[in-house]
């Protein structure tokens, strides 16, 4: 008896997954041919400097940084993807464990009916989990969004694309910030203000998606 065929949303994802890492890998050889092998660990740093706090693509405005703000940005864009893509692969390894994954099975697929039931909230998902890894809040980002965006019944393609918009745009913004700002942005970043700022877009946002869920499920009704 032939084993059943992956579902194609599975297909579509390693799919995905595998330009993602086919891409990344032209890239780190093209970039050690052009500044050669030792620039890979300049590169290593800057990496894991952005992984840990996205604030790093500020540092981009130093003058010993060999990378500016807009490429400490890419890095740190493709560094969420890949870790979006490494904790989707792994999610459904993760779900065939007793306790824990049987319980993450069960709450995707009741998500899932809930997705098909009404449609309009699969957008309003996909949205709201770029949000969700678009603010500069402690505890989103793209290990938060992927998780929430499976939780919520995202497909796996869906969630990628969903982290990718959000992780993008806030790379982005982060980039022309310190662009803009120039050397003065050290002060800036460590303004209380600016956290006040993000928690009063946090929550603004969050009534305004509230507000839209409940408009759709109301339209079902």
């Amino acid at each position: 008896m032939e084993p059943p065929a992956p579902p194609t949303d599975l297909v579509r994802f390693r799919l995905t997954a595998l330009g993602v890492l086919s891409a990344s890998l032209a890239v780190l050889v093209a970039y050690a041919v052009l500044h050669g092998p030792a620039a890979l660990s300049e590169l290593a740093v800057a990496a894991a400097a952005v992984f840990l706090s996205k604030l790093a693509i500020f540092g981009g405005n130093l003058s010993q940084t060999r990378f500016d703000p807009w490429e400490l940005g890419l890095i740190a864009w493709t560094i969420d993807v890949w870790v979006s893509c490494a904790l989707l692969a792994g999610i459904a390894s993760f779900e065939r464990l007793p306790l824990a994954g049987r319980a993450l099975a069960e709450a995707h697929g009741r998500a899932g009916a809930t997705m098909r039931e009404y449609p309009g909230l699969r957008r309003l998902a996909f949205w709201g989990i770029a949000v969700l890894v678009f603010l500069p809040i402690p505890g989103s980002g793209a290990v938060t969004g992927t998780l929430v965006g499976r939780l919520v019944g995202l497909s796996r393609l869906g969630t990628l694309a969903s982290v990718a918009a959000g992780a993008g745009a806030a790379v982005a913004c982060y980039a022309a910030v310190a662009v803009f700002l120039g050397s003065q942005w050290e002060a800036l970043a460590s303004n209380p203000l600016l956290w006040v700022v993000s928690l009063l877009v946090l929550i603004g946002l969050s009534w305004c998606f509230w507000h839209r869920v409940r408009s759709e499920l109301l339209k079902q009704t």
